[in-house]
């Protein structure tokens, strides 16, 4: 069995791996593989992930197969295909697209049941908002950070996401070359208590993690 995870770029795939290796290893242990698979972009995922999976159930109808965008941006996409104001429009627009194929396909309802919807809110750096004391070591200060964003972190304002808040910050401590999600964000979470970071992400994270761990108790 394996869990396939779709996201839209490098640094989540690295940054997640890091963050969830205790629930990956968990899956391990039971004979799952759960894999993260970068599409490049969001419109990548929005667009072909829906079909994809339903095509991949089909043929390996005991995998799941989870969806896992960022949230933001939205105003973006007003009007456009992939229109959505929040998560539950998301998830509307991802389920009817793959809803669409399975029907094509003939798939049983308990087979779609293995297609998951999630979302990073707003986008990954609320992860790092959310491992504060590992934030503060790659930064290289002991400044507290905490006041300098929203609580619940993942309550950030849509204009000034956690990627921007994260910028700033380095901008501010580190100075050239600023923030690199592919080698930051990694670094952060790998450091950091899933434990912690679950309890402080209970909106959108905290599902996905719950998901990925009843889809290992199935098993």
């Amino acid at each position: 069995m394996k869990i396939l995870v779709y996201v839209e770029g490098p640094s989540d795939r690295d940054a997640l791996c890091a963050l969830l290796r205790p629930v990956i290893e968990a899956g391990r242990e039971r004979g799952i593989g759960i894999s993260f698979h970068p599409q490049g972009n969001k419109d990548a995922v929005l667009d072909d992930v829906p079909r994809r999976a339903a095509d991949h159930l089909a043929d390996r109808p005991d995998d799941w197969v989870v969806a896992l965008p960022d949230l933001y941006p939205m105003s973006s996409y007003a009007g456009a295909r992939n229109a959505h104001a929040s998560f539950p429009d998301l998830e509307k627009l991802l389920r009817d697209r793959f809803d669409r194929r399975a029907e094509t396909l003939g798939l049983p309802d308990e087979v779609r049941q293995r297609f998951r919807v999630h979302c990073l809110k707003h986008d990954l750096e609320v992860l790092l908002l959310a491992a504060a004391d590992q934030l503060r070591l790659r930064l290289g200060t002991k400044h507290a950070l905490r006041k300098g964003w929203r609580k619940p972190v993942e309550d950030q304002d849509d204009d000034r996401p956690p990627k921007r808040v994260v910028e700033d910050l380095f901008k501010k401590y580190r100075k050239k070359p600023g923030y690199v999600d592919t080698m930051d964000a990694p670094w952060i979470l790998e450091r950091a208590d899933l434990a912690v970071v679950e309890k402080s992400c209970p909106q959108r994270f905290g599902p996905l993690v719950t998901d990925l761990r009843t889809a290992i108790a199935t098993r």
